[in-house]
């Protein structure tokens, strides 16, 4: 027999494998991060499953649920950059002719947020040439209100059928509603302007004596809202928890613009300039908007617990 003469290669040595790149400890870490966060994500969600829609957990958990699939921060921005382009200029419009003298106006604006530097400047270049040409003001503002004013009744339209899980409609009869939607918006807008312009010069306890009819003329606004634009496929005390939060939301955000909103505009303007104040405007809108938005995501995940207590109430005893 002829002997095997082939030779075992010698075993490899391990300290001759190549040292572990940096690139893969990183994948592994991730790996073990996603698969981690996987299994305490299926928890959650199965979790979320159990709870009852009536319970307080249960509105809660239907509460998220309602905004994230409402897509809430889009319709954020979006509702945010509608207020912009039609609210700002129709404000701005408005307080030309509720003072006719915009210097006084822009002074008694600058002094009550301490503005300072560019925003101030800005602020009294702005308001000065609104007051100096009313009529080019006005025609932009409406012309702006024309153009983009009803878009903002069709994006409430749409986040509100979506919190409610109703599918919008939209007719000839929709475009009435936004017109109206957006006339009522204004009117108030106007007495807001007018009743600062008159009692700029009035002792500070009637702003808090009217303060209260602002608030309930808030509430009721936000309760009316998606009653009108669902067609009255929601009743008001159907939306009256969203509208009570968001007035709440909205006061307080009115209580930290006192505080901050000066500073975010000065800090905006000083690093980005004029436009760091548009910046700031609009964040401070996306703001407000978020707050409407979320909110209304809860009036109908408190409805089914309501529901439920009244069903609750109706059964024969045992």
């Amino acid at each position: 027999m002829t002997e095997d003469t082939t030779q075992t290669p010698p075993p490899e040595d391990p300290g001759d494998e190549p040292p572990e790149r940096f690139s893969d400890r990183v994948v592994d870490l991730a790996t073990r991060a996603f698969a981690w966060t996987e299994v305490y994500t299926a928890k959650a969600q199965a979790w979320a499953d159990r709870q009852e829609g009536h319970s307080r957990s249960g509105v809660a958990v239907g509460w998220f649920t309602r905004y994230r699939q409402a897509d809430g921060q889009l319709f954020a921005l979006l509702l945010a950059a509608y207020f912009f382009v039609t609210l700002l200029p129709a404000v701005i419009a408005m307080a030309s002719y509720a003072d006719r003298d915009p210097t006084a106006v822009a002074g008694r604006l600058i002094a009550r947020l301490h503005l300072k530097g560019q925003t101030a400047t800005l602020t009294k270049d702005v308001l000065e040439g609104a007051g100096g040409h009313q009529l080019t003001a006005t025609l932009i503002a409406v012309a702006s209100i024309v153009t983009f004013g009803l878009g903002i009744g069709r994006t409430l339209q749409l986040v509100y059928g979506r919190v409610w899980d109703i599918p919008a409609r939209r007719g000839v009869t929709d475009q009435a509603r936004y017109f109206l939607w957006l006339l009522v918006f204004l009117v108030g807008c106007l007495l807001y302007v007018v009743e600062t312009a008159v009692l700029h010069s009035a002792a500070g306890w009637i702003e808090w004596v009217i303060a209260p009819l602002w608030v309930a003329a808030a509430i009721g606004f936000l309760a009316w809202t998606p009653t009108f634009l669902l067609h009255s496929r929601v009743t008001i005390r159907d939306t009256m928890s969203g509208a009570l939060l968001a007035t709440v939301g909205l006061v307080g955000l009115r209580a930290l613009s006192s505080l901050l909103f000066t500073n975010w505009l000065n800090w905006y303007s000083k690093y980005y300039g004029g436009i760091g104040i548009v910046m700031a405007i609009f964040f401070w809108l996306v703001l407000g908007t978020t707050i409407l938005i979320v909110t209304s995501a809860l009036s109908p995940a408190y409805a089914v617990r309501r529901a439920r207590r009244i069903e609750a109430r109706l059964e024969p005893p045992a």
